[in-house]
């Protein structure tokens, strides 16, 4: 992690969203479960609970403490919870305009230059784009995720979308990480790896 979080350090884009360069997932049927991963993440990191339409898991401690929590949920769960934000997978993404989020952060997840437009097109600014590099998740070798991307493609698809900050997803590793330090990218995000 240490290599990982300095390599981050390392990238060019600028921070103009404010948001942190690292974004950590939960993926349960991986055995990367929420309270573990909560308790792995630096504060300066955002932490998206997967929750594939169940409610999201209320962890203890002081809200403000640790990093900003996200959830795939609609806007009123999010609140309901206490979490800072929502997090779109590309597939909802056509259920965005009917929320009201003014107050909570988005993210978006995106696999193509058109689900980055769309993302960008209903006001989302940072969008994780994936597959990155190959990885053994089981969503990045599924139908839909396409062919891993590399620091070429995504440096590309940075240039081509310069008001949104992209993040990397699929593959991370310190190593990978160093490769996308001079592709202007944003951020990582990943699953594994903390």
């Amino acid at each position: 992690m240490p290599r990982l979080l300095a390599a981050l350090r390392s990238f060019r884009k600028p921070v103009t969203s404010g948001y942190p360069r690292l974004i950590v997932l939960t993926d349960a049927a991986r055995g990367y479960d929420l309270a573990r991963q909560a308790a792995a993440c630096p504060p300066e990191s955002i932490l998206i609970e997967r929750t594939y339409g169940k409610k999201p898991t209320a962890l203890r401690g002081p809200r403000g403490r640790g990093p900003i929590r996200l959830a795939t949920v609609p806007p009123r769960v999010a609140r309901q919870t206490q979490l800072d934000g929502i997090h779109w997978p590309e597939r909802r993404l056509r259920l965005r305009h009917r929320s009201k989020t003014s107050d909570l952060i988005e993210t978006a997840s995106a696999h193509r230059g058109l689900s980055i437009a769309k993302a960008r097109q209903l006001g989302i600014k940072a969008i994780l784009v994936s597959v990155a590099f190959p990885s053994q998740s089981p969503s990045a070798n599924g139908p839909g995720a396409g062919r891993p991307k590399g620091a070429i493609r995504l440096a590309l698809l940075q240039r081509a979308f310069p008001s949104c900050d992209l993040y990397a997803l699929g593959g991370i590793q310190a190593k990978t990480v160093r490769l996308l330090a001079r592709s202007n990218l944003y951020g990582v995000a990943l699953i594994s790896g903390l």
